[in-house]
């Protein structure tokens, strides 16, 4: 599947589905919560849970945006005005995620992202992420062994 090639996660720890779609400033992708998924909680997907399929959209955009690498790692800085406007999702739901690139600046980002599902609001949030280039997480990592 395409969008698994975009991103460092696997297995059932995909919760994207499909890039539905995508310019310079913005991402939309579509997850269909499935009896598999990791997160459900007696057949109901807590909305709060979404935080991670907004960063997941991310994680795929930033994939699209540099296709000269290969290196897919993110890392959820931070949400700000996370707000949940229903708490459960069922399975066969299917959510849309819609996202706009605030800031993008060599690696780190600022987006703003909502989630619905049959066009109502379920989640939206100000999220901060960083997406390493394989040089800058070794440059890290070489400064924390020091």
């Amino acid at each position: 599947m395409y969008v698994r090639e975009l991103m460092p996660h696997s297995g059932d720890m995909v919760l994207i589905d499909s890039i539905v779609e995508r310019r310079n400033d913005f991402i939309s992708t579509k997850t269909i919560i499935n009896k598999d998924n990791p997160f459900l909680e007696n057949n109901l997907f807590p909305a709060f849970n979404t935080l991670e399929i907004m960063a997941q959209s991310l994680v795929v955009f930033r994939g699209l945006s540099d296709k000269s690498s290969s290196f897919r790692l993110g890392f959820l800085l931070g949400a700000r005005k996370f707000e949940i406007y229903k708490p459960y999702l069922k399975i066969k739901d299917e959510l849309i995620t819609k996202t706009i690139i605030s800031e993008d600046f060599n690696g780190m980002g600022v987006y703003e992202s909502s989630v619905f599902v049959n066009d109502e609001l379920v989640a939206s949030a100000n999220i901060s992420l960083f997406n390493p280039s394989k040089e800058q997480l070794d440059e890290i990592l070489k400064a924390s062994n020091e």
